[in-house]
């Protein structure tokens, strides 16, 4: 009697233990997946493309410019040095259409820049925005730029880039490749010490 007893609890213990590691590694298998946020994109006055990637954030944010999807281009880095090379070789004519595209410098951070493009919005009345950005950064910069924008009348739509670059997409054997893997942990770990950090 007690041995079956036994033999039961430890059933049940083994039972608990693998349905805990298959639910972590489900968990884990669809990270990548969950990072991606990519809303449709709607009118809006502007498109707010932040720095870093290798030119598909920027090429995103022409491409809705040029379907008229937004009024101007709002460029966001440490300074405007950063995107010369790409505006040169992406947009040639952009220097002569005046208005089209406008730098903000003194990015630190996604934070920073939410801090910068709010302000600006503020400062201009604009009333929608467009934040573009690759895929994998896409759901922290939904997450921070929805908080600081949250108390405004200010309409927050972030938008992929569509462009995973050297990394893998989450439909593709991204856990075998350490650079996308590293991206992948790197942006959970981040978005967990915000989740943190507001507790």
């Amino acid at each position: 009697m007690l041995r079956s007893r036994l033999l039961i609890l430890l059933a049940g213990t083994v039972l608990g233990i693998a349905l805990i590691v298959l639910t972590g590694v489900w968990t884990a298998y669809r990270v990548p997946a969950w990072l991606v946020v990519d809303q449709p994109p709607r009118k809006a006055d502007i498109a707010v493309v932040l720095g870093g990637g290798g030119g598909s954030r920027l090429k995103k944010g022409l491409a809705l410019y040029a379907a008229g999807m937004v009024d101007r281009i709002v460029l966001v880095d440490k300074n405007k040095q950063c995107w010369d090379a790409m505006l040169r070789r992406q947009c040639p004519a952009c220097t002569s259409e005046v208005g089209k595209i406008v730098f903000l410098s003194g990015s630190i951070n996604t934070q920073t820049d939410a801090r910068l493009v709010f302000e600006y919005c503020r400062e201009n009345s604009i009333t929608g925005v467009l934040v573009v950005t690759d895929p994998y950064h896409t759901r922290r910069a939904s997450l921070l730029f929805n908080s600081l924008f949250k108390p405004s009348n200010i309409q927050v739509t972030v938008v992929s880039s569509g462009e995973f670059g050297s990394r893998l997409s989450p439909d593709q054997h991204w856990w075998l490749d350490e650079p996308t893997l590293r991206t992948v942990w790197n942006e959970l770990g981040k978005i967990l010490f915000l989740k943190i950090k507001k507790l």
